[in-house]
């Protein structure tokens, strides 16, 4: 029996230790990065992408009930402008694309319990649907609508950052056409909100850590630049080291996820 038990103990750990529990904390700015609030369509391969609304409420519930103040990017701005500390226990909440459920499910809820997020626009599908999306993937879903985005603007719960005019794979593109991505998206976005976009996600993450790419990213007036790369990022950021990184919640995590992307800056291996 005592075999039989050690066998079983080990057995439980060795599963176990595919979650990052076992690592050190680490310090550094936590972004958490989202896609589509709601559930996934039958058949989908991307699965991932999407968190219930239900898994979402808890865990911008469990930020808040464990002291957690979330952040837009104008008051990230602020305290990176003035080298101001961040508030204690200071976490972004964004969301990748600009779809219509972030606006159905996901802003009704920061706003019922009184947290903030942040969306990174594709200024060319405004209204319209995730068209770099391949449908054998996954049918394709609706964008939010300029009015649905000015409302939830106009609540303080929402701001933007430019995600590009089309979501291309930035450094496949001349770069020409990829600084035009970039810098075009963030003058549409100004005029459509009248506001700066001070913010920029790399679709895919591609080009985050090209040289090349970044540098016209930077070129374009954004003062921060977000990849796709998981992990935390060192606060106050030095801008020329290199891009933010985030914390990507898929739709199976859970509250023990979310502590270990906090904490860990990773849940699972």
């Amino acid at each position: 029996m005592p075999v039989i038990a050690a066998v079983i103990v080990l057995s439980a750990l060795a599963a176990s230790a595919r979650w990052a529990w076992w690592r050190p904390a680490r310090p550094g700015l936590k972004v958490l990065c989202y896609h589509k609030i709601g559930t996934p369509p039958p058949g989908s391969k991307l699965k991932d992408l999407w968190v219930s609304p239900e898994k979402f409420r808890a865990q911008v519930k469990y930020l808040l009930d464990n002291g957690y103040r979330t952040l837009l990017f104008s008051e990230l701005k602020k305290a990176y402008d003035s080298g101001a500390k961040l508030p204690e226990k200071s976490v972004l909440i964004t969301f990748d694309d600009g779809y219509e459920n972030n606006y159905t499910h996901a802003w009704p809820i920061l706003k019922e319990l009184g947290a903030k997020g942040n969306i990174f626009v594709v200024y060319g599908t405004i209204g319209k649907a995730n068209l770099w999306h391949n449908p054998a993937s996954e049918p394709w879903v609706n964008m939010a609508t300029l009015p649905q985005l000015r409302e939830m603007q106009e609540s303080g719960v929402m701001e933007y950052g430019s995600h590009t005019m089309s979501h291309p794979h930035l450094a496949s593109l001349k770069p020409g056409d990829a600084a035009w991505e970039m810098a075009e998206s963030k003058r549409q976005l100004e005029a459509a909100f009248g506001r700066e976009m001070c913010a920029f996600a790399y679709p895919y993450g591609d080009g985050a850590y090209v040289p090349a790419v970044r540098e016209k990213a930077l070129e374009a007036g954004y003062t921060f630049d977000f990849s796709f790369l998981q992990g935390k990022t060192p606060w106050p950021w030095d801008r020329k080291a290199g891009p933010i990184d985030r914390l990507f919640i898929r739709g199976g995590d859970n509250n023990w996820d979310l502590a270990l992307h906090l904490t860990r800056g990773a849940s699972r291996l």
